[in-house]
């Protein structure tokens, strides 16, 4: 038996032998973070078991149409202790942000994730940075609990793989996605009122904001890198928030000639959130890796320090320095 097989089996052992889980995903949750902890609560509930999904956020707008999205708790009000636990989609404990909190010494932890930078935190952990999303670790281990990738848990599901290989066309997307994808749509499932949903229908504040964005979009090593920013002016004068700016690295990534598209996007007291997007030839989870960050080959983030216009002119450098070895 692999390494892989083992987790599977030791994570599926994990699941049937506890009755009652506490269930977490990272900050600014997107389509797989979400579709991971609400199919993964689907699962568990198909086997009989007790579920609280909890987070520190309000949940996204788009993912309004996810089954039980509407019953995710405030973290803050969480005072259970849970023997066990499951965090999906999250490389490291911080990322989990105030819901870490609710882990005590005596909480069993299954960690189920795809990013190559994991640490491995969990009591056990099912991490395989070869899936193409979280959730397609989520759809095995349903399959191998023999819960069908049908009704609200391939809603859940489908979303997470849809997202997470930009609607099937990123580097990412591999022949068992698809044919996991598939397998949900032969149950029944109907995959463009999510595609609709989750990627393509944006709000009047969105565009407004992706204009103002827009506009300071500037290019860098001859034009392989381009980059734009977001800062709290924009976001207060268009009166968006943080899960409106989720998209915006792709439309400097997608420009022509481009190999790395960068945004920055100003945080709290003087830090900058950096997301990197890059098309073929940079590994920019060895950028984030450098500024204690994280992520996947193709697509990864961090955060620096501000001003905004220092961690701009150090991002760019170090992306610059990468972008000439491709």
């Amino acid at each position: 038996m692999n390494q892989l097989e083992e987790a599977y089996r030791r994570a599926e052992e994990f699941l049937r032998s506890h009755h009652r889980f506490l269930l977490l995903t990272h900050v600014h949750p997107d389509g797989d973070a979400l579709g991971s902890v609400l199919g993964m609560a689907s699962v568990l509930k198909h086997l009989g078991k007790e579920v609280v999904v909890a987070h520190e956020e309000p949940m996204p707008e788009r993912f309004s149409y996810l089954p039980g999205i509407g019953e995710v708790r405030p973290v803050d009000e969480v005072t259970d202790v849970f023997p066990a636990a499951v965090s999906v989609d999250c490389a490291d404990l911080r990322r989990l942000g105030k819901a870490a909190e609710k882990l005590t010494s005596g909480t069993r932890l299954l960690n189920v994730d795809h990013h190559a930078t994991n640490d491995r935190f969990g009591t056990e952990n099912l991490v395989d940075p070869d899936a193409s999303a979280s959730c397609q670790l989520i759809s095995e281990l349903a399959k191998r609990l023999g819960v069908p990738l049908a009704g609200e848990t391939a809603i859940c599901l489908y979303t997470g793989l849809f997202t997470d290989t930009g609607g099937f066309r990123y580097s990412n997307t591999s022949s068992a996605v698809l044919r996991l994808a598939a397998e949900m749509i032969d149950s029944g499932l109907d995959p463009y009122p999510i595609a609709l949903q989750a990627v393509e229908t944006v709000t009047e504040k969105q565009l407004r904001l992706l204009v103002a964005a827009l506009d300071g979009l500037r290019t860098a090593a001859k034009g392989k890198i381009a980059y734009l920013a977001v800062t709290r002016q924009m976001m207060e004068e268009t009166g968006t928030g943080v899960e409106d700016t989720q998209e915006l690295v792709n439309y400097a990534r997608n420009l022509a000639g481009v190999e790395v598209g960068v945004m920055f996007r100003e945080e709290g007291d003087n830090e900058i959130k950096v997301s990197l997007r890059a098309k073929h030839e940079v590994n920019v989870s060895q950028i984030a890796a450098q500024f204690g960050g994280g992520g996947h080959a193709r697509a990864a983030g961090f955060t620096v320090q501000g001003p905004l216009d220092k961690a701009i002119r150090q991002v760019v450098d170090a992306v610059a320095a990468q972008v000439g070895q491709g």
